[in-house]
């Protein structure tokens, strides 16, 4: 019963900040006069829906999605001044840049008020400058688990060397990168309890994904805590978004290098997986995930790819600089392409969501 509730709490938060997107679409488009024919959450037939004015307000069965539909987007409007294509490029760009716009202004008030109202972690250092490792989760079939390493355990070695973080590295990146190219068997130096030990771990070596994996996660030893006022959790909320987006950027950069194996990319049957597990040790953990989530949606959509917010964008700014649209036709059918395109991969990513489920 509780799983459930979860569940439900998963799946209300990502519809929600799909509503801030789709309504930072649909309250620009109002404002610069645009005609909007249909705002709606959802896919698939309608549970209910009325209509005000012009436009269709519905909520649909489907509860993962949404839509914000403009009078003409994929046409030529040059009879109807209220149609999308019949409005100035820097109105339409502002309409589909308003849809990240809010997913990243709404990350950034969940993080101001994360820095307000809970006293934020400072960590401790070591001698070098660099935050103390500590193993924050082991996962229970992993190489770690069987080795007997314990959460709160302090890393100090890999195979008796001190991993070094490269230029842009955080010590924990330098702690994985080791233990990513130290082989099926390697030695793991901890400190527990006041105590060194070194800790001999076998079969680490994963073969799906091409290097070698303890199994845990790593955070860093918290010294104590501080309490933000309401200026410095700006500072704060800025400084944990970037931190986010610099790990995103990491993540993109290791699939296109090391190509995408099972677990790097989560769908929404993922997504509301990994919410439901957060929930379970601390529902207050959900702030935390809708503030990541509600960012990564804001900047997925703004890749400059057919069918998100992005490809429109260039669209668009190709039609600012030559001073002329595209042909509507060739767009719509590169929109189209791109929408299915992205709509094979969360199949492709739900598919592997499941199966990570059932191992």
């Amino acid at each position: 019963m509780v799983t459930l509730l979860y569940v439900f709490l998963a799946i209300l938060i990502l519809e929600l900040l799909i509503f801030v997107h789709e309504l930072g679409h649909f309250t620009a488009g109002k404002l610069l006069g645009f005609r909007v024919l249909g705002f709606w959450l959802g896919f698939g037939p309608a549970l209910f829906k009325f209509k005000k004015g012009e436009t269709e307000y519905a909520l649909r069965a489907i509860p993962f999605g949404g839509a914000c539909q403009f009078d003409g987007e994929d046409e030529d409007a040059r009879n109807d001044p209220r149609r999308f294509n019949a409005h100035p490029v820097w109105k339409r760009m502002i309409v589909i840049f308003a849809g990240p716009l809010m997913n990243i202004i709404t990350a950034f008030i969940i993080a101001f008020f994360i820095f307000l109202c809970t006293p934020q972690p400072v960590y401790a250092t070591n001698s070098a400058g660099y935050q103390v490792p500590v193993i924050a989760s082991v996962s229970a079939d992993g190489a770690a688990k069987r080795a007997g390493l314990l959460e709160g355990d302090v890393l100090l070695a890999i195979n008796g060397e001190t991993p070094v973080p490269k230029d842009g590295e955080s010590i924990y990146d330098a702690f994985v990168a080791a233990i990513a190219g130290s082989g099926a068997d390697m030695t793991v130096t901890i400190e527990r309890n006041g105590e060194t030990l070194t800790v001999a771990v076998e079969g680490a070596y994963n073969e799906a994904f091409g290097k070698s994996q303890l199994g845990i996660s790593i955070s860093g030893l918290v010294d104590h805590y501080v309490r933000h006022g309401f200026f410095e959790s700006f500072g704060g909320a800025g400084r944990y978004l970037w931190t986010i987006v610099k790990g995103t950027a990491q993540a993109l950069g290791s699939i296109f290098k090391n190509g995408i194996h099972q677990g790097d990319i989560s769908g929404v049957v993922g997504t509301v997986g990994i919410m439901v597990d957060v929930a379970r040790d601390n529902t207050v953990n959900l702030v935390y995930i809708a503030c990541i989530l509600s960012l990564s949606l804001g900047l997925f959509n703004l890749i400059p790819f057919p069918a998100l917010d992005g490809g429109r964008l260039l669209f668009l700014l190709i039609e600012a600089i030559i001073g002329r649209p595209l042909n509507r036709k060739v767009e719509a059918i590169v929109n189209g392409v791109g929408f299915a395109l992205l709509f094979g991969l969360m199949i492709f990513v739900t598919i592997n969501d499941i199966i990570g489920m059932l191992h």
